[in-house]
């Protein structure tokens, strides 16, 4: 039954002859009127509940409401004021997010067993090194992984090119020449030298950064097998034997900084003499010549 047609809805209607007839007084007595009571709350009143929920804004004849919690948020908010009295605010330099430099050490243990120290600071107080003006220097250790094979001779070879390379040996002279005899092991000597300058120094730091191995085109790739034999792949090295884009690898091994760049260069005297004003172009800080009576 439609709705319109229900009895409740019939006798409603202005034109509903039940109105108009003698006996709507009697009939309307026995209709009563609808009230709606509204919903209960437990334990709260009509005050409570206004204290609860609070009118924020109104959007499209819409009333948005905000609780308790949200107030007290509000109140949170507000800006930072310092509790100490009279602060002014820190007068430090320093900037959040960057690491604090940390305290020059050797790479490698001096003190550990079987170590070849090759450079040892001069021993200083606590007192002294607050007062020295210069950089502080550290001690200058072979690699473990080439200090424990490296025989008695190989060591002292390889202290006597370091302090001649450094100056050490003779001041104001840089350089040396390794002629022992075949088989003592002259190119193992080498490496740990390349070795120990590109990764370390006196200050901390290497004391190179880039280096050129001059050889026979037909030991170009034996030094290349050499390095990664006693070093693992630690050490990366560009090899240099000819072709056509020679000059273009020459211009990116010179220009190469920084960790990505490889550190080494291994080329033969033919290249070396047609490629010599691009070898110029930048500093090279050590230059090994194997069959160096050529």
């Amino acid at each position: 039954m439609r709705r319109s047609f229900a009895p409740s809805q019939k006798y409603r209607k202005n034109d509903s002859p039940i109105q108009n007839s003698p006996d709507s007084r009697v009939l309307k007595a026995f209709i009563l009127p609808i009230t709606i009571t509204p919903k209960r709350t437990r334990g709260r009143s009509s005050d409570d509940r206004e204290t609860k929920r609070k009118p924020l804004t109104q959007c499209n004849s819409q009333i948005l409401f905000v609780s308790d919690h949200e107030d007290i948020i509000k109140k949170l908010s507000k800006p930072f004021k310092c509790p100490i009295a009279n602060y002014e605010g820190c007068n430090s330099t320093k900037n959040l997010g960057i690491r604090k430099t940390k305290v020059k050490r050797a790479l490698y243990d001096p003190n550990m067993p079987n170590a070849l120290v090759l450079y040892a600071p001069p021993e200083m107080t606590e007192h002294e090194k607050l007062k020295s003006e210069g950089p502080l220097l550290v001690h200058v250790v072979v690699d473990p992984l080439l200090g424990n094979i490296l025989r008695p001779h190989q060591r002292e070879g390889v202290k006597f090119m370091y302090d001649c390379v450094t100056g050490v040996q003779i001041p104001g002279s840089y350089g040396c020449i390794m002629a022992d005899e075949m088989g003592l092991g002259k190119t193992l000597q080498c490496i740990t030298l390349l070795w120990t300058l590109v990764r370390q120094g006196p200050e901390g730091k290497p004391t190179i950064e880039k280096a050129i191995i001059v050889c026979p085109s037909s030991l170009v790739k034996n030094w290349n097998n050499e390095i990664n034999k006693w070093l693992k792949g630690r050490l990366q090295a560009m090899i240099m034997d000819g072709g056509s884009d020679g000059k273009k690898k020459l211009q990116q091994f010179m220009q190469g900084q920084g960790r990505t760049a490889i550190p080494v260069l291994i080329i033969s005297y033919e290249t070396f003499r047609m490629h010599a004003d691009i070898l110029h172009t930048s500093e090279i800080g050590l230059v090994l010549c194997d069959e160096g009576h050529r």
